[in-house]
């Protein structure tokens, strides 16, 4: 028995789109039948109730199309937008037909847009979800025939189109398609030009998310975080310049508890009334055998911006980027190499690439890295500390800052420039609770305040990193497992020390055993799919997903104990693309039978 034409109902503005409802009423009556299709103009009687009408229609109708105009969602009266009205017919109709759980199907007519959720009234959001269909003068025919398809529940010409070209005569065709992705994927692994992009990288990065769910990396004791938060604002007033003597205080007080290294993630530019007293504290540490490390933000004239005199006490300047982020994983430069400009220097020097500037990151240098040797031929540092151990070793890159969508260069971090080349590292996060128990974890309050509870040898051999605690100031959002969290720039600095005392240097294989690994992952697809040529399709898929899963596995055991990375979109890419060939090649060799 045929199956009866679905009853429409067209809701439209009048001052929005009536010449377009006409037009479509016409296309979809003379389809369906014009008794199939209700239009209010010519089929409400005078003297008749209006909304009884429409509630009656809408109720007898199968489907209703929102014809949306460019200015549906913004028409006025006096009132108002007319959208937020109860009394506005247009959206009478559309709630009653969500009401009723009809299918809505939202038509969009003289270049109009569908609107978001939060620009339609509370009683109208659940319209924001339906998927619409664009009706355009240059092809209406087209449009109009999609729209009938939908209705219909037709395939469309596009999906007739698939299947066409899933036809026998072009196997052939297919198959010389897939051989030619092979060979690519092969291709762009020997030029390595995802990691060129950053895309191997930022695959890679998730290895680490499911790393750090499954151990996280250790917590080294020596590590103290003393941070400046809202009591201390309370006490000595906004954070700036004018705390200079306060610092001095901290730093005497962490001396006497026996800090080893002090390590301010702040720099130190602007000069104010309690320079000499920080200055002076400073030496007193030195002379101790305290190294205070500061950071900097810029140069001028190739130095570091910083107070007069302060060159003199401390251990060394460094770095303050820290918190970038590519993919998943958290990056900190280890230090940056600053290379003579053609407008700065000789042609001559330029072009060798003469180095004219070294700086570590102030976590380097609190472990002791201050020796910072290049390979000039690999284009690698190596990170040495005082007593002559290899604390980091890893390529340089040439540094580019972030560009804004304006096209605009962003100054991240000043002391970074075009034309360097930097160093940089993927931070294993500790879990934040680490950094924010009592025993790591100092206020400014607790060190120097009024009722303050340090005592003698607390810190003894420690490094402490002192920073901005303060809720909403030098904060990063980072992601760590399944989820995100903020943690200070201290903190992230914090992480960073973490890893080079702990030995915990994220890396890639080489590419030799990375290229050695894709060639077994592509002879484990062919194994796996000529293996068993009876096998039942679901049985061989359930087979690849194993051996998927168990790869998967594996690379993130041996990141989470050795913190290697596996170039995992090759290795992959190599093993299905593999199975799918070999299962492509060998279905057009039988009677036709399909591939899994």
């Amino acid at each position: 028995m045929a199956k009866d034409p679905p009853r429409l109902f067209i809701s439209y503005r009048r001052e929005d789109s009536v010449a377009w409802a006409g037009r479509l009423y016409d296309h979809l009556s003379g389809h369906f039948g014009a008794d199939r299709v209700f239009m209010d103009i010519g089929q409400i009687a005078p003297g008749d109730d209006f909304v009884e009408i429409l509630e009656a229609r809408i109720n007898a109708s199968d489907l209703v199309i929102a014809l949306i105009g460019p200015a549906w969602l913004s028409a006025h009266n006096a009132q108002g937008r007319r959208l937020d009205q109860p009394d506005d017919f247009v959206r009478y109709e559309l709630v009653e037909a969500l009401k009723q759980g009809k299918r809505v199907i939202p038509v969009l007519v003289g270049g109009a847009r569908m609107p978001d959720i939060k620009e339609l009234p509370a009683a109208l959001g659940p319209l924001a979800r339906h998927q619409a269909q664009p009706l355009d003068d240059t092809r209406f025919q087209i449009d109009v025939d999609t729209l009938i398809r939908s209705i219909e529940h037709r395939p469309s010409l596009l999906g007739q189109f698939a299947q066409l070209m899933n036809s026998e005569r072009l196997r052939k065709w297919q198959r010389y398609s897939v051989a030619s992705a092979a060979l690519l994927m092969a291709f762009l692994a020997w030029v390595q030009l995802f990691d060129a992009l950053g895309i191997d990288t930022r695959i890679e990065s998730y290895t680490m998310a499911l790393g750090d769910l499954v151990a996280s990396v250790p917590v080294s004791d020596r590590i103290v975080i003393a941070g400046f938060d809202e009591k201390s604002e309370a006490r000595l007033g906004p954070f700036g310049p004018e705390w200079r003597r306060e610092h001095a205080r901290v730093i005497d007080r962490l001396v006497a508890a026996g800090a080893r290294v002090i390590v301010f993630d702040i720099y130190f530019e602007k000069p104010s009334a309690g320079d000499d007293e920080l200055i002076a504290a400073i030496g007193r540490a030195r002379q101790r055998g305290t190294q205070v490390i500061v950071g900097v933000n810029r140069l001028l004239d190739g130095q570091p911006a910083a107070l007069p005199g302060l060159a003199e006490v401390v251990r060394g300047w460094g770095l303050l980027c820290v918190g970038g982020r590519l993919g998943y994983a958290s990056v900190a430069p280890i230090a940056v190499l600053k290379l003579a400009a053609p407008a700065t220097d000789t042609a001559e020097g330029a072009a060798s690439g003469r180095v004219i500037g070294k700086f570590s990151a102030i976590g380097t240098l609190a472990v002791g890295g201050t020796t910072l040797a290049v390979d000039d031929q690999r284009r690698e540092l190596t990170v040495v500390s005082d007593a002559g151990q290899t604390l980091w070793r890893g390529p340089l890159q040439p540094v580019r800052p972030p560009v804004e969508r304006s096209g605009q260069a962003r100054s991240d971090c000043p002391l970074l420039t075009a034309g360097d080349e930097a160093a940089e590292t993927l931070i294993r996060l500790a879990p934040i609770e680490a950094w924010r128990e009592p025993a790591r974890r100092l206020d400014y309050e607790q060190i120097a305040g009024p009722a303050a509870t340090i005592t003698g040898g607390q810190l003894a051999g420690k490094i402490v990193l002192v920073g901005d605690g303060r809720a909403g100031s030098d904060e990063f959002r980072v992601l760590r497992g399944v989820g995100s969290e903020l943690r200070h720039g201290v903190e992230l600095h914090a992480d960073l020390v973490n890893n080079l005392l702990q030995g915990v240097h994220v890396r890639g294989l080489d590419p030799l055993p990375q290229g050695l690994l894709m060639v077994a992952m592509a002879a484990a697809g062919g194994w796996l799919r000529l293996f068993r040529p009876a096998m039942r399709p679901l049985q061989r898929r359930l087979l690849v997903a194993a051996g998927v899963l168990l790869y998967l596995a594996l690379t993130i055991l041996i990141y989470a104990r050795y913190g290697l990375l596996f170039n995992t979109a090759y290795h992959l890419g190599a093993f299905l693309l593999t199975y799918w060939l070999l299962g492509r090649l060998a279905a057009s060799g039988t009677a036709g039978g399909p591939a899994d």
